[in-house]
């Protein structure tokens, strides 16, 4: 006999008990699989339960410890970045992925605030939901958190005196049924309803979203309808009688001419939407929410920028661009009604979370599953190296940029305040015999104060740029662990399909459907990854030919200004 130490409940179907603390049950098997027994309660009813929360019954028996984490179902298949890392920097970087992968398949919602993540009630055009003066930071590293324990593999199950749980059908073979663990990644995220075919939502032909193969590879089809969006003349605005300021940007689609105006709680909203409908797209952070000072010029100028740059990755991706929601916040004129029928429409779409995968259509072809699962792992390498060296660059950037703005420009200070003072006391002399020198030499100092304010100046031309470039592929990156976790699940899953069908356990006929499906999750993938190694090219091109450029415009500043002074010398 055991008595129960943490309550826990059980699905149904699974052959589970429930379990309340305290309660005395009857242990009747113990070798049933990792982390899970079977016994019988008080009233005669028997199940598995998790081994972990019960004790065995002794005289007397100490306080109950806090529940400990229970057995997971597949050993962490999928969820580490790079294995046997040495440096701590990549160690680091697997437990924070790890602590990612786990929080639920949407890749996206750990870069929101929980505003974005909970349902939108308010349907009001300008009422206050997600408002931009409420919350600071929409940043990327807002992690979602852990879900809580984990559970025991129910996949160990293999035989049970517990019904039939895990096999159904003639001949003692089943069909493909979810895992029991349904605090596996797979369950959590959806994934797992799609692959066992329970996915189920009508996909009508404008909402079909292909995959393409023209022989390097799986791609997003292009948009053939490529447009840009254009976000000019912030206006501060109010309301309740000037009681409440925010500013309000102009947005201008390509294929429109009517301008529709956005404040930045509607770019919050459709961030959430897009993140919400796209779980396996990685969506680009938006620019941090800012309370003081949000009415600056250079804070206004910034959040424009870094919205135009968001706008702009968006109109550029061949999937989300083409997407109703996006179109309605890009084109709905500032209606309120119109806003709330468009808003309530997206809100209630069904081809959201796991169920965009029934929209996917994709090449015949199979995929090797050797091939993936080696693509998988690269893919791992790539964004663990990736992040790493993001993060540094980032790092360096914002290094500098303060340096110009306060060591650089302190120095030349102090180097134009000493020149200046040597000119003055040269300027002292009464017979004033060498008056161009005490000039030239003024004029020197002058040169050096000047140097000093264009390095002060100087970061918003190359550094700041660059960074802000940064902290968006920061985000982007921050996005993958869960969708390759996810894909690395589905294969699993599959392989396990394939292994029972062979033992007789399964209908064979079971496996080409979640071959299909498991298949169509690693196209998605390899589509998306390909659209942002295009993008990656792209945008360090034009970054890093920009910030090479300003380089050496700003040394040609100084040059310039130092040949200036030196000119001076030669009329002495």
């Amino acid at each position: 006999q055991v008595r129960v130490l943490y309550d826990f409940e059980s699905q149904p179907g699974t052959g589970e008990l429930s379990i309340k603390e305290g309660e005395i049950l009857t242990v009747t098997r113990q070798d049933v699989g990792e982390g899970w027994w079977e016994g019988s309660n008080a009233f005669g009813q028997a199940g598995l339960f998790p081994a972990a929360y019960v004790e065995e019954v002794t005289a007397t028996a100490p306080p109950p410890m806090p529940p400990p984490p229970l057995p997971t179902e597949y050993a962490n298949v999928g969820d580490e970045w790079v294995e046997n890392r040495t440096n701590l920097e990549s160690n680091n970087w697997n437990a924070s992925q790890d602590n990612k992968a786990t929080s639920g398949f949407n890749v996206n919602a750990q870069r929101r605030p929980v505003s974005q993540q909970m349902s939108y009630d308010n349907d009001d055009w300008d009422d206050d939901w997600d408002d931009d003066d409420s919350e600071p930071g929409n940043n990327y590293l807002n992690g979602a958190g852990n879900f809580g324990l984990s559970a025991p593999n129910r996949a160990a199950k293999s035989s049970s005196s517990v019904g039939d749980v895990s096999t159904a059908g003639r001949d003692g073979r089943g069909t493909v049924r979810k895992s029991f663990n349904r605090f596996s990644n797979l369950a959590k995220s959806g994934v797992e309803d799609f692959l066992v075919g329970a996915g189920k939502a009508s996909v009508d032909e404008k909402d079909k979203v292909f995959v393409e193969d023209y022989g390097n590879g799986p791609v997003w089809k292009p948009n053939s309808n490529e447009f840009t969006c254009a976000i000019t003349s912030p206006k501060k605005e109010s309301k309740f009688h000037g009681m409440k300021s925010f500013i309000a940007y102009t947005l201008m689609p390509s294929f429109s001419s009517t301008p529709v105006s956005r404040r930045y709680k509607h770019f919050d909203w459709i961030q959430g939407r897009l993140s919400e409908k796209f779980p396996l797209i990685p969506i680009p952070p938006l620019p941090e929410k800012q309370i003081s000072g949000r009415f600056e010029d250079d804070l206004i100028e910034y959040r424009m920028t870094m919205l135009q740059s968001w706008v702009d990755r968006i109109c550029r991706h061949p999937v989300i661009s083409q997407c109703e929601v996006f179109h309605h916040f890009v084109t709905c004129p500032n209606d309120e009604k119109l806003w709330k029928t468009g808003k309530r429409r997206a809100e209630s779409d069904k081809l959201v979370g796991a169920n965009f995968y029934l929209a996917i259509e994709r090449p015949d072809t199979a995929l090797d599953v050797m091939q993936t699962e080696a693509k998988l792992e690269g893919y791992n390498r790539f964004f663990s190296n990736l992040d790493e060296s993001v993060k540094l660059l980032q790092n360096t950037c914002m290094d500098q940029a303060k340096k110009h703005q306060t060591a650089f420009k302190r120095e030349y200070n102090k180097i134009s305040h000493s020149f200046s003072k040597l000119s003055r006391a040269f300027d002292t002399d009464p017979s004033n015999c060498a008056p161009g020198l005490t000039e030239a030499i003024h004029h020197m100092s002058e040169a050096y104060s000047d140097i000093g304010t264009v390095f002060e100046e100087e970061p918003k031309h190359d550094w700041d740029p660059l960074c802000h470039l940064l902290f968006e592929y920061r985000g982007l990156i921050d996005g993958f662990p869960s969708v390759i976790s996810i894909t690395k699940g589905a294969i699993a899953k599959r392989r396990q399909v394939e292994k029972e069908a062979n033992e007789g356990r399964l209908d064979y006929d079971q496996v080409p459907p979640m071959v299909r499906r498991s298949d169509t999750i690693a196209y998605a993938l390899h589509a998306e990854v390909a659209h942002f190694h295009q993008e990656r090219t792209r945008d360090f091109k034009k970054a890093m030919t920009s910030f090479l450029t300003e380089q050496i415009n700003f040394y040609q500043k100084i040059t310039d200004r130092l040949r200036e002074s030196l000119e001076k010398f030669n009329d002495v």
